[in-house]
């Protein structure tokens, strides 16, 4: 038989005021337990424990509704029957809820620990810059004075970090490496993300500082050796020039192959060396870039023209289907690097009498394409991103064939890069390949010109 809550607390209060009145009457009346006033006494405590069990049952009632709102998140229509039912399921769900929350705990804990693995310094700050959160890594690698309550900027003096911040509470969504405060050589890629819902945002520290070193120092690397090593292929590359100039080896034709082999060497290092500078100096952003409006037909129009020596050698033709009155937005000298690049490509690759096509196509809005189309083997899919780094070669034995620095088409990408653009390579059915850019369409001009 199932008691209600009510009878079972009735019981209990009961049963507790009869045992405290009977240990009473036994210290206080010796043996004597039929007195006139033991009625009397049993209905005054029958009395007293009904008035008990009902204020007891009234607290008990406005603590479990209490419960209910939360759980339910309404008010229960009959909060007599309804109470019961919430008291005896929380009773049920308390063994279960502990575990929960030893559970949570436990992943709270872990969550932290992996952050501070991880190397990367986070704190949660709310609107008024005040830190509601930092992992242990905060205070071990970035920040050691900061403390959960602190207002960010009372400890940290760092007003690069400042301005960023403040921009990120508008912009919603900001990355950006920034140096110091310790060093000038100390780079943090900082990111911060605001969440709206809780006027809240989490800024995320990584030091980079060690890679930005590894990087400098190749950079300054590959500058200084390719500067060391003009002069002497300059030399090299001279005097074999003077020796093949002045017949001075006419007689020994072994020499002269030779001779000529370490000019034409002495060339290609020499390209590769210039391209080496081009790239060191953009990377290191020295390279000057200047956006205008341009002609690119006319950019094409004079590189077929350089061409014209190699395309007849093996007989093939270029068709410059670019508009006349096409202008986009370009720095001339970059474009016509990136041009340049395809179009050598393009005739290095291609068969005997084949046809390249310079075209032009819409892209989005604003943009249109500029592509260079060969009828050559083509690039396989897998290699379509890694053909822009610099040497990266599909066929190395095909490479050695037709020669290049294998530099062109990484200098391309990274000439679209600093101009705001993007270069592709895409497949030229039925065979062959599409190297493209795009590119920024000046529609004022080419409108008034058309």
């Amino acid at each position: 038989m199932k008691f209600t809550v009510k009878i079972r607390l009735f019981l209990i209060v009961l049963l507790v005021v009869c045992l405290v009145t009977l240990v009473g009457s036994i210290i206080y009346r010796g043996n004597t337990f039929l007195s006139e006033n033991l009625l009397l006494g049993f209905s005054l405590l029958f009395l007293t424990s009904i008035v008990t069990t009902y204020f007891i049952y009234q607290y008990f009632k406005r603590l479990v509704n209490s419960a209910a709102q939360l759980i339910a998140k309404k008010i229960v229509d009959d909060p007599s029957v309804a109470s019961e039912e919430i008291f005896d399921e929380l009773i049920k769900e308390s063994s279960q809820v502990e575990n929960d929350l030893v559970y949570f705990t436990k992943q709270t804990e872990q969550f932290s620990s992996v952050l501070s693995k991880m190397g990367q310094g986070v704190i949660l700050v709310d609107k008024n810059y005040r830190v509601l959160f930092a992992n242990k890594t905060i205070n071990s690698e970035f920040f050691p004075d900061l403390n959960i309550g602190d207002k960010l900027f009372e400890k940290i003096s760092y007003p690069q970090f400042k301005k960023f911040i403040e921009k990120a509470w508008n912009k919603k969504d900001l990355v950006r490496e920034i140096s110091g405060p310790i060093s000038v050589k100390t780079v943090y890629l900082v990111s911060a993300k605001k969440d709206d819902l809780r006027d809240e945002m989490l800024i995320v520290f990584s030091d980079i500082s060690k890679s930005k070193n590894l990087e400098k120092m190749r950079e300054d690397f590959i500058g200084n050796v390719s500067h060391e090593l003009r002069t002497p292929i300059s030399v090299i590359r001279a005097n074999a020039e003077t020796l093949i100039a002045n017949k001075l080896i006419k007689d020994d034709e072994n020499a002269k192959l030779f001779t000529e082999a370490i000019s034409s060497q002495s060339e290609r290092m020499t390209a590769i060396v210039n391209d080496l500078l081009k790239i060191s100096s953009m990377e290191a952003g020295e390279y000057p870039i200047s956006i205008e409006s341009i002609d690119p037909f006319s950019i094409a129009k004079s590189l077929i023209k350089e061409f014209k020596p190699g395309l007849e050698e093996k007989k093939l033709v270029i068709q410059n289907n670019l508009n006349k009155q096409t202008r986009v937005m370009a720095d001339g000298a970059a474009l016509k690097i990136i041009l340049t690049n395809f179009l050598s490509n393009a005739i290095k690759h291609s068969p005997k009498k084949a046809l390249i096509n310079l075209e032009e196509s819409s892209s989005s809005k604003g943009f249109i394409k500029l592509s260079v189309s060969d009828q050559g083997k083509g690039v396989p899919k897998k290699y379509k991103e890694r053909v822009f780094e610099r040497f990266y070669r599909i066929d190395k034995g095909r490479s050695t064939k037709v020669g290049g620095t294998g530099l062109g088409l990484s200098i391309s990408k990274n000439l679209a890069l600093m101009m705001g653009y993007s270069v592709g390579v895409e497949s030229n059915e039925p065979k062959g390949a599409i190297f493209f850019i795009d590119i920024k369409l000046d529609e004022a001009k080419s409108f008034q010109a058309a």
